[in-house]
């Protein structure tokens, strides 16, 4: 078990520190403000009570709220196609020209992506690429940029101005030559491109990595296996969120993204499978509620008391540690499995047949209560859901919980027995 534990140890580490998934996590973490501001614009716009939309519609507030949707969650992959170039920059080491990468990055992405020409002679972008659909096209322009940066930065290729001159002059003129050939190679591409049957570099890579991709994210199973995975690297003391969480953003953003938009027009979501399912809390809370009113244990409850709040705000390291709830093989199947089996495919089930409808694509982050969550991600029927899930959790993890609770009793009966003798 130990040499596992070290292997998975040693793995899960090159994971996290791995060159693509750090660029990714940056690039997303960076416009997260955005992805909350949009999705509350949209939830809003899309509450579909009558009075409520007429109140929206004869003022112009939903139409503000639409603009203000378009041009945060709706326009992503602009965003990202700066946030990913800036991020690859900073872990290739070129902090001093990230910001130029991250623009660069973000003409070569304009460049690349088809438009109209208006009758008055502008261009016209199609909204779907530079929304959800133009996800991937940004982040892999990101990597190819940022790859042209450093190349010429290393071989010298780059004006170099004298040291008398500050920084902030010096570094943009370094970044010409390389922004040179970023944007040749971007126009290039477009070019050849236009002659093959895909048309487009971004219905290219959309279809040669985002089709494959979205295979994984919208299969249940394979949403399962990833949240699932999550938790048994934490189960053996990884931070599963994140070694994981690039991964899943990755795999679930344009799907979520896709309903996002379908939510704000008011049409029906595409995707049953999206990655957010009916939360139950993030890792602990069922079993410190367990431990705090069926338990006697004092160790487990002194733990609980102290964990019960952090974790309901979704901070399980307390618990995780304290309890503790790692390598602990009494939690193994409550924690690992049943708790993701009933969020995953309880949701799926629900989504099915009708009792529940598909999530809307909004987020709001992970360190809210989760009926919370569940209001924004499914509506009222999530909050209910929610609870309904809390329960039934609660109810299977009893045994699991009361045979701890067995093992705490026995321990300090034992110790309180060596102190009396």
């Amino acid at each position: 078990m130990q040499k596992f534990i070290d292997k998975l140890t040693v793995w899960s580490e090159k994971l996290s520190q791995s060159f693509f998934l750090k660029v990714i996590m940056g690039g997303f973490m960076v416009i997260l403000p955005l992805t909350m501001i949009g999705s509350f614009a949209s939830l809003i716009n899309g509450i579909t009570w009558a009075p409520f939309k007429g109140f929206l519609t004869s003022t112009g507030i939903g139409a503000v709220l639409a603009a203000i949707y378009q041009f945060t969650v709706g326009s992503m992959a602009l965003f990202l196609a700066f946030s990913m170039g800036h991020s690859a920059a900073e872990q290739l080491d070129l902090k001093k020209q990230a910001i130029s990468v991250g623009i660069v990055n973000l003409v070569c992405f304009l460049i690349l992506t088809p438009y109209q020409v208006g009758e008055m002679g502008g261009g016209i972008l199609p909204m779907d690429w530079i929304g959800a659909s133009g996800m991937f096209s940004s982040i892999v322009c990101a990597f190819v940029t940022a790859g042209v940066f450093k190349f010429c930065l290393s071989k010298n290729i780059a004006i170099r101005l004298p040291k008398q001159v500050p920084p902030m002059v010096s570094n943009q003129f370094t970044a010409i030559i390389p922004a040179l050939f970023a944007v040749l190679i971007s126009g290039i591409t477009r070019f050849v491109m236009a002659l093959t049957s895909f048309e487009s570099f971004h219905n290219f890579v959309y279809t040669i990595v985002g089709l494959p991709l979205r295979g994984l994210g919208s299969n249940i199973f394979g949403a399962f296996a990833l949240f699932t995975f999550c938790s048994f690297l934490w189960f053996f003391g990884i931070h599963g969120g994140m070694i994981v969480m690039n991964m899943l953003m990755l795999v679930f953003t344009p799907l979520q993204m896709e309903n996002l938009a379908a939510f704000q027009a008011g049409k029906p979501l595409p995707n049953m499978v999206t990655g957010q399912f009916i939360s139950i809390g993030t890792g602990s809370l069922v079993i410190l509620s367990i431990i705090l009113t069926l338990c006697k244990s004092k160790t487990g409850t002194a733990v609980a008391k102290l964990a019960i709040i952090p974790s309901f705000f979704g901070i399980d390291e307390p618990a995780y540690f304290g309890l503790p709830m790692i390598m602990n093989p009494v939690f193994f199947i409550p924690w690992v499995l049943v708790a993701n089996m009933l969020s995953v495919f309880g949701t799926y089930l629900l989504n099915l047949t009708g009792l529940l409808p598909y999530a809307s694509g909004a987020s709001i982050g992970y360190n809210l209560p989760f009926f919370v969550n569940n209001f924004v991600t499914f509506g009222w029927k999530g909050v209910v859901w929610g609870f309904v899930f809390f329960a039934l959790d609660f109810i299977i993890c009893v045994p699991f919980v009361k045979a701890y609770d067995r093992q705490m009793l026995k321990r300090e009966s034992e110790m309180e027995a060596e102190e009396n003798a």
